[in-house]
């Protein structure tokens, strides 16, 4: 018995001598504690904000306790260093280890929202090259305040401070985990040594193959491509389902067969063909279209001629710049571009026309530089640059340069214009409207507020004034060449733009499909007297099949719109955000009003608005409806998801 007592006395003693030691994992056991819930309130915020399944929290938990983790235990290797064990200030700096990685998460996080509140997607990594890109040239992809400046770099400081002040604790901490000599070190003996290397490789292992299959799972998951750290790693930010491949194959096929049965050598009218796209220009701020400011002098001053035709109500077919801008090009709905769709200027190429695009922006970001194809005669856009930040339209200019005078080959040009966007540049000389709200503080940030209402109207108007300008200089430069004679010119945009008439869900572009998002001006400049037919209703499908009957060429049976030389207006468009989980728009005229049908695939909400009598959509009236106008609507929209 007296045996017993001492074992026991001893045991319960070398407990106590322990206590000290656990305690030492209190300090990093806390800092990860609290990282763990500043993310998770991060993505909590992320998610209510874009209307993302809060499920995503329980695949971005994982990812950062991995980082948060392995940050700490990468600062406690460094202590096997006799110098740094042994330098109190170098065991201090241990801490700048694992803040330096929380501070970059939380810069992402800031990055990624802003990103994601004005652009409508996560930011990768291809982006942030050129957000660098463009700071250093001394611009500034997303305008934000000095206050927002200040509060990251604030955040940043405290972030790196407090994990320098606890960085003797976390030393301590860390030893106590690997350094042998303490009892509870993971390699205190050679057999303990052996399994905890084994766990931690399998442990390491497994992390990665997860984060692996994540990011090629990732494209086809919407939920997947909205974790910050997942999005960041891809290289493009299109999404697709997972049954996308083996459709796009048959898309694929079917272009091509489309193309190369189509006739060459037809006999038809060679006219110059140039599209001009306003990137997120509304048509309600433009003085073409009826709006008070005189916004739009130049385009007004075409109209009054009679040379340029307006199409009443235009649509995009969705509210994002790929889609928009290459159904455009295709006449294709969303569902079936691919990028080796027969686009309008690979018909005309093949017709024995030159083709050049030249655009203001970086267009490989989301993809579309690869879905343009390889055949035009010169691409030049803003990466293309030797003088400007790619998003100034000035670029317009350096690659119009390098265009050839008119001769005898008639040519097709695709010009993107930027001016409107957020992040186009500005110029000064266009800020007519005081006062201007060019950054973005805190409020609009993180509540979808603007702080003065008047100023980002203004802002936005002066942009458009710019935008105005730009055409005209397009006009002249093209008219110089020799390219405007004899030519056929359509300018519209590939959507439209939330100005945050529905607070944090109505500013930008890319996720909702309510009217200011996907009514777009598309304006037809032909100095012939030619009848076009049908000026009421089209959308983006309808200009490719438009300029090709103008031209005098049949229009190809795999293309989905209709040349507006003929007279039928259709009753119903339909729209699309992405591939994956999308929401639809369906877009339904009775000859007394129109009605907008939403449906959106999350959720499976469902809402329905009179634009007649109702243009701003404040009244859903879903729930009043009329069964068999409801019924017509959902048919529409079976048909839409099965084409």
């Amino acid at each position: 018995m007296a045996a017993d007592r001492t074992n026991l006395s001893r045991l319960l003693g070398r407990g106590v001598a322990a206590l000290p030691e656990l305690a030492t994992l209190r300090t990093p056991l806390l800092i990860l504690s609290i990282e763990l819930v500043l993310s998770s309130a991060f993505i909590l915020y992320f998610c209510r904000s874009f209307r993302i399944s809060y499920i995503l929290l329980f695949i971005h938990l994982p990812l950062v306790l991995g980082l948060f983790g392995g940050s700490m235990l990468a600062a406690g290797f460094l202590l096997f260093l006799g110098p740094i064990r042994k330098s109190r200030l170098a065991r201090h700096l241990i801490g700048v280890v694992p803040g330096i990685a929380f501070s970059l998460v939380g810069l992402l996080y800031a990055i990624d929202y802003s990103n994601y509140f004005w652009n409508g997607y996560n930011i990768n990594y291809p982006l942030l090259q050129l957000y660098i890109y463009t700071w250093r040239r001394g611009g500034d992809l997303i305008s934000l305040s000095r206050s927002v400046y200040a509060g990251v770099t604030a955040f940043v400081f405290v972030i790196v401070a407090v994990h320098v002040l606890f960085g003797e604790q976390l030393a301590r901490a860390m030893e106590t985990l690997l350094r042998p000599s303490r009892p509870f070190s993971l390699f205190k003996d050679r057999r303990r040594a052996l399994k905890s290397a084994i766990a931690i490789v399998l442990i390491f292992s497994a992390y990665t193959l997860a984060v692996g299959v994540m990011v090629t799972r990732a494209k086809y998951s919407e939920l997947l491509s909205s974790d910050p750290f997942l999005s960041f790693v891809r290289s493009t930010t299109t999404i697709h389902d997972p049954s996308y491949d083996a459709y796009a194959a048959h898309i694929r096929l079917k272009d091509q067969n489309c193309r190369s049965t189509y006739p060459r050598g037809q006999t038809f009218d060679k006219k110059n063909v140039i599209v001009i796209t306003v990137d997120a220009l509304r048509p309600d701020h433009t003085q073409v279209y009826g709006y008070e400011r005189p916004t739009t002098p130049f385009l007004n001053q075409l109209a009054e001629t009679g040379r340029l035709r307006r199409v009443e109500f235009a649509t995009a077919a969705c509210s994002g710049t790929f889609c928009g801008v290459m159904s455009t090009m295709t006449s294709k709905n969303v569902k079936q571009l691919v990028s080796e769709n027969f686009k309008v200027y690979d018909l005309l190429h093949d017709q024995g026309y030159r083709t050049y695009l030249i655009l203001s922006g970086s267009h490989s970001i989301q993809g579309l530089k690869e879905a343009y194809g390889r055949e035009m005669d010169l691409y030049f856009d803003g990466e293309n640059s030797k003088k400007y930040e790619p998003q100034d339209d000035r670029v317009i200019f350096e690659g119009l340069d390098l265009v050839p005078d008119y001769r005898d080959s008639p040519a097709f040009f695709y010009i993107h214009v930027m001016a409107v966007h957020l992040i186009g540049v500005k110029q000064d000389s266009f800020n007519r409207y005081q006062p201007t709200a060019e950054r973005r503080d805190f409020r609009a940030m993180f509540r979808g507020e603007p702080t003065n209402w008047t100023a980002i109207i203004n802002s936005y108007d002066n942009s458009v004034m710019q935008a105005d300008a730009t055409i005209k200089e397009i006009f002249e430069a093209l008219d110089k060449k020799g390219y405007l004679r004899n030519s056929v010119v359509v300018i519209l945009s590939d959507h439209g733009e939330g100005l945050g008439e529905r607070t944090k869900y109505g500013w930008g572009h890319g996720h909702w499909l309510y009217r200011e998002f996907i009514q777009i001006p598309m304006l037809i400049y032909d100095d012939s007297p030619v009848e076009y037919k049908n000026l009421k209703v089209a959308t983006q499908l309808d200009v490719a099949p438009t300029i090709v009957d103008r031209l005098g060429l049949s229009v190809p049976p795999c293309w989905q719109g209709t040349s507006l030389l003929n007279p039928g207006v259709r009753t119903v468009t339909t729209q699309q955000t992405g591939l994956s989980r999308p929401c639809y728009a369906v877009l339904y005229r009775t000859g007394v009003t129109t009605y907008q049908y939403l449906y959106c695939s999350v959720g499976k909400t469902e809402e329905l608005y009179d634009l007649t009598n109702d243009p701003r959509e404040q009244r859903n009236l879903i729930g009043t409806a009329d069964a068999s106008l409801l019924g017509r609507l959902r048919e529409e929209l079976r048909r839409m998801q099965s084409d």
